[in-house]
């Protein structure tokens, strides 16, 4: 794994800059979770390519999310990463909430480069000494750091909450989509990544300001 260099840091990625501009309206909520356990993450593995599926156990715990959110939000839409694993997830809850879920190209997940398909230990027995913001900056050869992702994942995130605004949208994605869009939100690089479980989530809610507000709340 590599850390970004001092100078990348300081500079703005060009799609968090134009997120920025993006007008947003008070009271959309937009309903962000992670997809069930997959295959991958029952090995304890980095996943090996878009097509990994769901495991038994991620089917079933997809199922109660989307029954949970159907008790308990009324989503407009639905969008989702096109990764089989998250598309799979997206169409629990779409069944749920009688909607189809929409599929946005930029919501894949982070990119893992040599680890591709290598054992979790590989990157957190190496780099356990790596804390706090050192997290957002690291990136496996050919690979993406979640500073990066956040880049990548902001604007389209920006944009799904203005159409249609000042509603719920559901978006379903991956673990290091929602790490590192839970502090994006806010421009906060140096805190630690908080992860989220499978099929777990939480709310960005627009405030008052036109701005994301507060930390990001509990899905249920």
């Amino acid at each position: 794994m590599t850390e970004t260099s001092e100078h990348d840091r300081r500079q703005p990625a060009p799609a968090v800059a134009a997120a920025a501009r993006v007008t947003l309206v008070p009271g959309t909520a937009l309903l962000l979770v992670r997809h069930g356990e997959s295959v991958a993450n029952a090995e304890r593995r980095f996943t090996r390519d878009e097509h990994e599926p769901l495991t038994e156990q991620g089917v079933a715990q997809a199922r109660r999310t989307a029954l949970r959110l159907a008790e308990s939000c009324s989503a407009v839409a639905l969008y989702s990463s096109p990764y089989r694993r998250a598309h799979h997830t997206a169409l629990e809850i779409g069944s749920r909430l009688r909607l189809e879920p929409r599929i946005d190209q930029r919501l894949y997940e982070q990119g893992f480069g040599e680890l591709t398909g290598r054992p979790y230990g590989d990157y957190f027995g190496r780099h356990a000494h790596v804390a706090g913001a050192g997290r957002w900056r690291l990136a496996a050869p050919g690979g993406e750091s979640l500073e990066q992702v956040a880049g990548r994942v902001g604007p389209a995130i920006a944009e799904i909450a203005c159409r249609p605004p000042g509603q719920a949208v559901v978006v379903v994605s991956h673990g290091g989509v929602m790490a590192a869009l839970r502090l994006w939100a806010h421009g906060d690089f140096e805190s630690a990544p908080v992860p989220t479980e499978n099929a777990g989530g939480y709310r960005l809610v627009v405030g008052s300001g036109g701005a994301w507000f507060g930390p990001p709340e509990p899905l249920f």
